[in-house]
């Protein structure tokens, strides 16, 4: 199927082009036609899989230009995230005459200049619930004139820190007359339930949701202290390009990134607690190749697309699956081949068999022996891997 069978509009096509992009990938086919049949919709899909574009180009041919006016809300969970979609929309706009508006309105950011900004009437709206709602309070955003509502990440926007705030934004708008669509990776029976608070009859809308089969999964087991170590000589031996490492505590990621460093490696780190300015920093340092490392959580990193990720470390394990599936869906994208390696303490391998049956994946055993990424299996003596490995680990 191509975007002209979805019968989207061609000035979108020859923008799509541009960015490399000629066939709609499962999730967009399926979105697409259902939010131009104006039908309210609930999809699940892989990440990487394509679902901000399965929102926008429906949206960008639903906006009427000729009215000044708020017509489309995208809520995410986290500032990267909403820049990103705004970059799109903003890309769309600018290779199309189409000349749809949009503003970038996310907490933390000037308040004023996001005024001044919301002056130009722009059509589509991006950002965060809290800083939305505000400004529709304020009347700067005209929540009655909406037609699409947008829930980016769903099972995030929708959990119990976070409800409140798009239950908010989403009362402004006027019901009957409101389409609303609800994304994400992973979406569990009481995000679905939730969902349907907003929602008139929703249709489900399938993408992809298995981990691409282009990702290599391995696991090397070594003792905390040594993790470093382990990290140090997968960059030395394997050179990856571009590395997302992943960490469960965001307190510890400036000091992993210091240690990073001090041992000459190109690492950035972006949580919550950091300055806007500097994670934006580390990003665009990511992006154009001045670090090769990005060092996050699972929480920042939610929907966040970095072309050319070929690896991803879990320097801690992930505490449930589908962190798991987030965190490798980093790499492996467009069809592309990545790797995903764990380093686990030995107590943790049961992490690694859950995961294998849950995800329906293999994660092989693997030590750094000589630059490469050996059979742990073949290399340890029987009944004593643990140990021999953890003493290769340490030489």
């Amino acid at each position: 199927m191509t975007f002209n069978d979805l019968d989207i509009d061609q000035r979108l096509i020859n923008a799509l082009s541009k960015q490399g992009i000629t066939e709609p990938t499962k999730v967009q086919e399926s979105v697409i036609k259902l939010m131009l049949d104006k039908k309210d919709v609930i999809a699940r899909s892989q990440t990487g899989s394509g679902k901000t574009l399965a929102y926008l180009l429906p949206i960008f041919m639903a906006v009427d230009t000729a009215l000044r006016s708020t017509q489309a809300i995208i809520l995410t969970p986290t500032h990267e995230l909403a820049s990103q979609v705004h970059n799109q929309a903003e890309f769309l706009s600018k290779n199309t005459d189409m000349n749809v508006k949009s503003a970038l309105i996310i907490g933390g950011a000037n308040i004023t200049r996001q005024i001044e900004k919301l002056k130009d009437k722009p059509q589509i709206v991006i950002g965060s619930p809290g800083r939305i709602f505000d400004l529709i309070k304020k009347r700067k955003i005209q929540a009655h004139t909406v037609k699409i509502v947008v829930i980016d990440e769903a099972d995030r926007m929708l959990d119990s820190t976070n409800i409140d705030g798009v239950r908010q934004v989403i009362k402004t708008t006027l019901k009957d007359s409101r389409q609303t669509v609800i994304l994400s990776a992973s979406l569990d029976k009481n995000t679905v339930k939730q969902a349907e608070e907003f929602m008139r009859e929703p249709v489900m809308a399938q993408g992809t949701d298995e981990i691409p089969e282009g990702i290599k999964h391995y696991y090397i087991v070594c003792q905390r202290r040594d993790k470093i170590v382990q990290v140090r000589k997968i960059m030395a031996g394997l050179k990856p390009e571009k590395v997302m490492l992943f960490i469960n505590d965001t307190q510890q990621i400036d000091e992993l990134v210091e240690k990073l460093r001090f041992h000459g490696l190109l690492a950035g780190g972006i949580y919550g607690q950091a300055k806007k300015n500097e994670r934006r920093k580390a990003i665009d340092d990511f992006r154009s190749g001045r670090i090769n490392m990005l060092i996050s959580s699972d929480i920042t990193a939610r929907g966040m697309d970095f072309e050319g990720v070929d690896m991803v470390i879990n320097l801690d394990i992930p505490e449930e699956a589908v962190f798991y599936q987030h965190r490798a869906g980093r790499t492996g994208r467009g069809g592309k081949e990545g790797i995903v390696i764990s380093l686990i303490s030995p107590f943790e391998k049961k992490w690694i068999n859950k995961y294998e049956r849950e995800l329906g994946i293999t994660i092989k055993a693997r030590e750094m022996s000589y630059g490469s990424l050996a059979d742990a299996e073949k290399t340890a003596k029987p009944g004593n891997k643990a140990k021999s490995n953890n003493a290769k680990v340490r030489k």
